[in-house]
């Protein structure tokens, strides 16, 4: 018999009631039971625990329920809880028991074809881990003799990279995981993930000057490079910087204050004139809050798309205001340590909304070329591998204008890159701006990368087949071979194309008799010899 072991006490000592959580209306307990019910090779499941509400749970999902006594609380390692169910069921009936942690619920192993590689190889007891190495939870099966011996008589693991649920923030991102919104988030009718164009945006920040036409003009230039979006921003310079604050990217220091009163004298009207504009151009226009005032007004016109700066990441109200939206939000982490990124990721999910794409950045204006760290696209997806990343370039164009297709290369689903229409300008952020030449370039090289980059499957390829055919090569007779004569290696040779055997093969000619003639150059078959 094979029984399945639950382990789910009540209390947990860094995330308060663990195994009652609901994930996708389930506590985390039932989520177990019904893996567990999903495969053929389990005969029992039991759930081990020392709550009412923990067995209340068990019992409506299915699951025989054993409450366990008061000297198994606590601490208490899980080799003994699991004994002490083998002991419940007698021991003598039990072939394998398979722990199943509850706070891994997004657990990916096939345990049908693991309970059968532990037979077929005599494993004593077989552990999860996670793609780094260490050890969790997600699955232990155990023979009767391993579940008794101490230490097991012969032990081995199996990936299975699952979150592990310690904190308020593993649990958020286990329900990221298991949403749908974890694959694919849609934005004006694209979808953006994995198995979809890369999603561009040219960041015009505020380099219309607060000229509407000018403005109007980005967007129709932007539509023609072929971006899905352009991006603005939006503040009022009294609630973005204190009077004393001096600008601190390149160029002649002033007070910001006085720098973004040029710019901020966008209100709703011109917001909304600049989302119809993109609408009938056909290129989703939103625009980035600085303050909660503007993202409510850019709310109520309709932003189908809202994005939070690097420098308000840790500004959890305003993080809270746009995720309240339900809508889609772009997050970037220039200058961001984890805790922080963490923290905004867990503020943000709190709302219920599902819907955040996380941004590498580097937050300098120009970024230079060394310090663009491209790798961290790789990092974020790698940390956070429910939630789509992109990339917010902030180096100067260069002339080939190959970095924005780089991220897309290294698996950034969104690039951003500011945009100008005239580098020379002066009085917002022109000079490390991209110009419409450049951005048609970007937009160029990203869908290039795109086709080149394939779906990375091995394998032979339909493109290859022709060419494997003709330039591949058959086991061939190098010179006439006679009936009954032997074969040896100097005999056979290699030649295109591949009508015949590969030559993998040849060892199995070599000392075998020729049952016919073999013609020089003729490609040999298997009913050839003896």
């Amino acid at each position: 018999m094979i029984v399945a072991v639950i382990p789910a006490k009540r209390h947990s000592g860094r995330l308060a009631d663990k195994n009652l959580l609901v994930i996708d209306g389930l506590p985390l307990v039932a989520h177990a039971i019904r893996y567990a019910r999903r495969f053929k090779s389990v005969d029992k499941i039991v759930v081990s625990t020392d709550a009412e509400e923990v067995a209340e749970i068990a019992a409506r999902n299915g699951a025989m329920v054993h409450l366990r006594g008061q000297e198994l609380g606590g601490e208490t390692p899980l080799l003994e809880v699991y004994r002490d169910v083998a002991e419940k069921l007698s021991r003598e009936k039990i072939s394998f028991l398979v722990g199943i942690q509850p706070d891994h619920p997004n657990r990916k192993s096939d345990l049908d074809a693991l309970v059968r590689y532990v037979k077929d190889n005599g494993i004593d007891d077989l552990r999860t881990v996670d793609r780094h190495g260490k050890r969790n939870g997600a699955l232990r099966i155990m023979s009767l003799r391993g579940l008794m011996a101490d230490p097991p008589l012969q032990t081995s693991t199996v990936r299975d990279d699952c979150i592990n649920i310690h904190t308020a923030f593993d649990f958020a991102m286990a329900e990221q995981e298991m949403s749908a919104y974890s694959k694919e988030i849609t934005v004006g009718g694209k979808m953006i993930g994995a198995g979809h164009p890369a999603f561009l945006i040219a960041e015009g920040a505020c380099n219309h000057m607060c000229d509407l036409g000018l403005a109007k003009e980005m967007i129709d230039l932007a539509a023609d490079a072929g971006v899905d979006a352009v991006k603005f921003q939006t503040y009022k310079a009294e609630r973005l910087t204190r009077k004393g604050a001096m600008t601190y990217w390149r160029g002649k220091r002033i007070l910001q204050i006085e720098y973004y009163r040029k710019l901020d004298r966008f209100g709703a009207p011109e917001y909304e004139a600049l989302f119809t504009h993109g609408r009938e151009k056909g290129v989703i226009t939103f625009s980035t809050p600085f303050d909660l005032e503007s993202a409510e007004m850019l709310n109520d016109l309709g932003a189908p798309l809202f994005k939070i700066a690097s420098c308000d990441l840790p500004d959890s109200r305003l993080l809270k205001c746009v995720a309240g939206f339900g809508k889609p939000v772009i997050l970037s982490t220039g200058g961001s340590t984890v805790e922080e990124i963490e923290r905004a990721i867990a503020t943000f999910f709190a709302t219920g909304n599902r819907q955040l794409i996380l941004m590498a950045c580097t937050l300098s204006y120009p970024a230079e070329n060394d310090d663009a760290n491209l790798l961290r696209i790789h990092t974020l997806k790698e940390r956070y591998p429910s939630l789509i990343v992109g990339l917010s370039d902030h180096t100067e164009p260069d002339e080939h204008m190959a970095i924005p297709a780089l991220g897309v290369a290294l698996g950034a689903r969104v690039i951003e890159k500011h945009y100008t229409l005239d580098r020379s300008l002066s009085g917002s952020g022109h000079s490390f701006s991209m110009n419409p030449e450049d951005l048609k370039k970007m937009v160029q090289n990203v869908r290039l990368a795109e086709s080149v980059l394939g779906d990375g499957a091995l394998g032979v390829a339909e493109a290859e087949n022709s060419a494997r055919n003709s330039a591949r090569r058959s086991i061939v007779a190098e010179r006439d071979i006679r009936r009954g004569e032997t074969i040896e290696s100097s005999m056979l040779g290699m030649k295109r194309p591949a009508e015949g055997l590969p030559g993998w093969m040849m060892d199995e000619f070599i000392g075998k008799r020729a049952k016919t003639d073999i013609q020089a150059d003729q490609a040999l078959l298997m009913d050839m010899v003896e």
